[in-house]
């Protein structure tokens, strides 16, 4: 029933319902298993193992493992799916993915999002630093609070 008092079919709500779950869930899909792929084929070169070597003393001033910048870089600039297909690919605890979910959830998806930001003639540069700062400060902020 909806909140005007007419009753809805319940059938043809299901499955327009399914449908659109499917759909979703094959999107979703269809960016997570390949990086989530390559991510994990690169853990077993050197390649990935260098470079959380190398992003290890800047990641973790956030409490997060040296290749948690793979998924910085794929959150802020391609999507927040392919960043969790890099944290499911990893072996994290709960704190580097707490801090992660942080910084992400605040700041991501900067390329799309400008764009939409631009065509509604906001500042776009100011908004996306204000969000790069205000999600790394929150990060780092839960990061010491958790470790305390």
């Amino acid at each position: 029933m909806t909140t005007d008092g007419t009753t809805v079919p319940l059938w043809p709500v299901l499955r327009h319902g399914v449908r659109k779950g499917l759909e979703t869930f094959w999107i979703l899909m269809r960016v997570m298993i390949p990086v989530y792929v390559i991510v994990t084929l690169l853990g077993h070169t050197p390649v990935l193992p260098a470079l959380a070597r190398f992003f290890q003393p800047a990641m973790g001033i956030w409490h997060l493992p040296g290749d948690a910048a793979l998924a910085m870089v794929l959150g802020h600039f391609v999507n927040l799916y392919s960043a969790l297909a890099v944290i499911a690919a990893g072996k994290w605890d709960t704190t580097a993915v707490t801090v992660a979910a942080i910084i992400l959830g605040v700041s991501h998806n900067h390329i799309l999002e400008s764009a939409i930001l631009k065509q509604m003639r906001a500042p776009t540069a100011v908004l996306v630093g204000l969000r790069l700062v205000v999600g790394w400060s929150l990060g780092w902020l839960v990061a010491v609070m958790i470790a305390q």
